[in-house]
Parts: structure tokens; sequence; C-alpha cells
């Protein structure tokens, strides 16, 4: 009986010495993934907190603060839905405060970062490499802070993009795979053409004049003007047949997002005003509908000489978006001859 209580005592001893070392080593992976963080590039991180980015690079500064990439981590829109995905640490988290993509790896998923997340997708993530180097295009100005690295992927910006807007894992993220097979990928464009348009202005203090570079605002969803641009509308009339086409201009899918939603109404009226017909079609991933790259798609009505066809879009950020908050994107309005 007493080698049996000896034997179990000493089984009990062994499991909680596993647990501990167990524990230790999962807190030992957490600090030295912190430490990683904090250490790697200490002296980046602890600049950017300082204020350095932003006093040497202003105007560029004043560009990225304004935009969506900057709050990406604290935008109430993202994290009011990122606390409905199971697992949001691995599928988005990490495209919305990610470590330096030069170092985890261009294309490949990045890792959540674990210092500063509230700067979003912020200069050291995009430009930031393993050696401590600020990666960019040609005619960077010297500075005596950090080196400079010319690197060509920032002219043709697909790749370095798709490391979170290319991951077929997370739908939401993923434009490029579409965006690959629109014409706009044909004719050598890049993700950087519509959504970081050309702009001249001295690219830091050490500039003595202004050269032309790409606008660091990354104008998206969230853009009146550029939502205007992704898509046209038409009218034509043939044989008492009306016949409105939806065209697809943003050069990939359209909505982009998972959770966005374009709304299509037609308003068919006869010539004293009444209305004959209302028709309204939703567009979303959610009914596998959305409109590939270049894609033109039509809708026919039954139309009479005289009749009135008013067509209007509209985009809904979220299936939560209100409709006086809607976003009007084209309208067309044409009588039938």
């Amino acid at each position: 009986m007493r080698y049996t209580l000896n034997f179990r005592r000493c089984i009990l001893g062994l499991c909680l010495s596993l647990l501990g070392l167990s524990v230790l080593v999962f807190f030992g992976n957490f600090i030295s993934d912190v430490e990683s963080d904090e250490n790697q590039h200490k002296e980046m991180y602890q600049a950017f907190k300082d204020g350095k980015c932003k006093s040497c690079h202003p105007a560029i500064w004043r560009e990225w603060e304004k935009s969506i990439h900057a709050q990406a981590w604290v935008d109430e829109i993202y994290q009011e839905a990122a606390k409905q995905v199971a697992g949001r640490e691995k599928s988005c988290d990490p495209c919305h405060a990610p470590k330096p993509i030069l170092v985890t790896g261009i294309g490949k998923m990045p890792k959540l970062r674990n210092v500063q997340r509230d700067s979003g997708v912020s200069c050291l993530v995009c430009h930031l490499d393993s050696d401590g180097a600020m990666q960019g295009p040609p005619a960077s100005a010297e500075t005596n802070f950090h080196a400079n690295v010319t690197n060509p992927i920032y002219k043709e910006s697909t790749k370095l993009c798709a490391t979170c807007h290319g991951q077929p894992s997370v739908p939401e993220h993923d434009q490029v795979s579409s965006f690959l097979k629109s014409k706009f990928a044909t004719e050598n464009k890049s993700c950087a053409t519509c959504h970081m348009p050309l702009v001249s202005r001295l690219q830091s203090t050490a500039s003595y004049e202004s050269i032309t570079g790409r606008k660091h605002t990354w104008r998206g969803s969230r853009s009146v003007t550029q939502l205007k641009n992704a898509a046209a509308l038409k009218i034509e009339f043939a044989d008492k047949k009306a016949t409105v086409t939806l065209q697809n201009k943003a050069g990939h899918l359209l909505p982009g997002g998972t959770l966005r939603i374009i709304v299509l109404d037609v308003m068919h009226l006869a010539p004293n005003g009444t209305q004959n017909q209302k028709k309204q079609v939703l567009i979303s991933e959610k009914r596998r509908n959305r409109l590939k790259p270049d894609e033109k798609r039509t809708f026919d009505f039954k139309v009479n000489s005289g009749d009135t066809l008013k067509v209007r879009l509209r985009y809904q950020l979220t299936p939560k978006t209100s409709e006086p908050e809607w976003i009007l994107m084209a309208e067309e309005s044409k009588i039938a001859p």
C-alpha cells in the first residue's frame, strides 16, 4: 500500500513538473515574441514613437495619418467585425497591425506585432527591412538617421500590396487575385495606379526640390471619388425594351470586400409619372453575385414610348450601415423615344 501511495505521489509530481515546464515554455515563447518586436528594431520603433518619421517626412506623414491604414487597428468598424471572427489573431489582426513585411516575407501572411498596434499599418510595416534600413523607390533622399535601400518592388507595388490584400485564405483581404485577371494588370498597371495617385511634393526635410511620388492615402471604399470611378451605368432603348448596363471599372471584384454591398435601384415611370415598376438588386459576396473585373452586367425592362427609367447605384459599407449613409456611386435617367 505504501509503495502504491509513493508511486502515485511520484506520478503526480512528474505531471506537475511537466505542467510547470509547459507553462514556462509558453510564457518563454510569448516573452520572446514581445522582445523580438521591441528589441530587434528597438531604435526604429522608438523613433516612430518619438515622431522622427513625422519630423523628417511631414508631407508623407500628413497623408498617412489621414488614411485608413493609420486607423487599421483602432477603426471601430474593424474591431466590431473582427470580434465576430473565430481565430481573428491569425486571420484578421495580422494585417491590421503587422510586423514589418520585409522581415516576415513579401507575399507571406503577415505576423501580428506586439507593440504599437494603435499605429496600424505604419511606415515601418512597408519600408523597414531586417537590417534596420528603410527601403523605397528610387530618388529617396539621403538621411543620417537610417540607411536607404532602393527596391524596384516599390515601382510595381502589386506584390507588396498582395501581402495583405492578396491572401486567398482571407477573402475579405483578397483583392489582388481578381485584379491579376483584369485588363489593368495586362496594361502593366498596379494597385498604386488607382489607390496611390501621383503627387509632387518634398519627400523629406532633406529634399531640395519636389519630386513625383505616390500619395500615401490609399483611397478606397471610404472615398466618394474612388467609388464614383469604380462603376458606370448606361441606359439604352430598342424595340420597346430598356437595357440597363452596370460596368465594373474597379480593376478587381466589385464590391471589393466581402462585407460590402452594392445596391442597384431601377424605377420605371409612365409618362404621367405613375410608377409602373421598381426593382432593387443587391450585389455582394453573401449573394455570390459580385461583379468580376471589367464585367458588364445587363438588366432588361419592357417600356413604351415616353416612359422614363431612373437608375442609381449606391454603396453600403457594412450590412449595418443605415440607408441614409449609403454612398451614391452613379445615377442615370432617360426617356424612351
